[in-house]
């Protein structure tokens, strides 16, 4: 529920009900958009009704309810009963600052007229702003079947205090600042990430490059066994190779063979482990440009400790991405490449040989030290917890499907 007139991209509050709204429909939810009825912006997205249906009025910043004008009393009435007449039999109303700000006073009034007389929705005011000086007009308890959402813990006592209110007035959920629509991933993009939710989720993620005829020499098998260690570790992990070229029947078995390895290595093939030939065919012969550093943005970790290499242009380009590197020390071009800004470990070269009494403590002993760098490294920290923590499916999981649920109760 809103007043907009258009989608301003610079208007924070439009992105948040954007990103409401795709949330819901990805979650099966049938969301409807209600904006001024002298709306003239774009549509918003098939599938989404838009219902041109709120009372224009010329607005003002009220500080008090003593203040409202006959005018705007009757934009209050006329929101009323346009709430009444299109709302009544929906289960969630939200609204964003209409119970806040003094300039949707009367669209506030309007709820407090409406929700009494309807039994079915629960009421989801957004406030957006810490409140303060406590307005006559703040005072929740007005609102019917309603709760104030907050986006933080810290001030959410305040938030229900000025709205003279209790704590349990007030249900906290953070925003959505999801990676997929801040930087509108394609639709194919989505898809991968669907099929192989641990890119969004995972506590490790790398997207390794690798056309079919050169998995050996980028080794992946080394990689999958340093994933391998950080998993039984409590990390959890994803690692997928964009194989490019994977048209012969060669290819296809040389991927089963990777497949078993993670399996012997206790990952799990297709969640933890993939390859792009596998997860969308039609990619065999090569992931796009765009889709893929789009799955580049997901990661945070980049290992890579190919045994021949004249430049390697996937190192910048993960570098690029902000990730972690791991590079080879045993192929001394990789320090040139990457500026020394990297850590680096022997895995032997065309150049130097490096051999391995027990691969296996090696791989897991390297698995141990990067999982210290990465603790320590604190950009590293914060990619990853933005990734995981304000996405849209993290979010309804972990906060607006309970709370639409608890809000039965009300």
């Amino acid at each position: 529920m809103t007043n907009f007139m258009e989608f301003l991209p610079g208007y924070s509050l439009t992105g948040i009900v954007k990103d409401q709204i795709t949330m819901l429909k990805r979650h099966l939810f049938e969301p409807h958009l209600f904006v001024s009825e002298k709306y003239n912006g774009e549509e918003f997205a098939p599938g989404i009704p838009v219902h041109k249906k709120v009372p224009f009025s010329h607005l003002r910043d009220y500080t008090s309810k003593k203040d409202i004008s006959s005018e705007h009393k009757m934009t209050a009435k006329a929101t009323a009963k346009m709430l009444i007449d299109e709302c009544s039999d929906f289960d969630a109303i939200f609204t964003h600052d209409w119970i806040f700000t003094g300039w949707n006073y009367p669209y506030g009034l309007a709820c407090q007229i409406a929700a009494p007389t309807m039994d079915k929705p629960r009421w989801f005011h957004w406030v957006h702003s810490v409140p303060s000086g406590g307005r006559d007009y703040w005072e929740i308890k007005a609102y019917g079947k309603a709760k104030l959402i907050f986006p933080n813990r810290t001030d959410a006592i305040v938030a229900a205090e000025n709205f003279k209110g209790e704590i349990n007035d007030v249900r906290v959920i953070p925003h959505i600042k999801d990676i997929r629509t801040f930087w509108d991933f394609h639709k194919e993009t989505w898809d991968i990430i669907d099929k192989m939710p641990n890119l969004m989720q995972a506590d490790i993620v790398q997207i390794l490059p690798a056309s079919a005829d050169r998995l050996t020499a980028k080794r992946v098998k080394e990689v999958i066994s340093i994933f391998g260690h950080l998993s039984r570790h409590a990390k959890k992990v994803c690692l997928l190779v964009a194989n490019q070229w994977a048209t012969e029947r060669q290819h296809k078995e040389d991927v089963s063979k990777y497949l078993k390895h993670a399996e012997a290595c206790g990952l799990i093939p297709g969640q933890e482990v993939a390859f792009t030939s596998e997860i969308l065919p039609e990619y065999s012969v090569g992931v796009p440009k765009e889709i893929l550093r789009e799955l580049f943005l997901l990661g945070n970790l980049f290992v890579f400790p190919t045994k021949e290499e004249s430049f390697g242009l996937v190192v910048p380009e993960a570098a690029l991405h902000g990730v972690e590197l791991i590079l080879n020390r045993s192929l001394p071009m990789q320090m040139e490449v990457a500026g020394n800004n990297a850590q680096f470990f022997d895995f032997g070269s065309y150049r130097h040989e490096h051999h391995l009494s027990n691969p296996d403590k090696y791989f897991a002993d390297i698995a141990q030290i990067i999982a210290g760098i990465m603790l320590r490294d604190s950009s590293i920290r914060a990619k990853t917890f933005a990734r995981r923590a304000y996405n849209m499916d993290t979010l309804f999981n972990d906060y607006y499907w309970p709370i639409l649920g608890e809000s039965k109760t009300w």
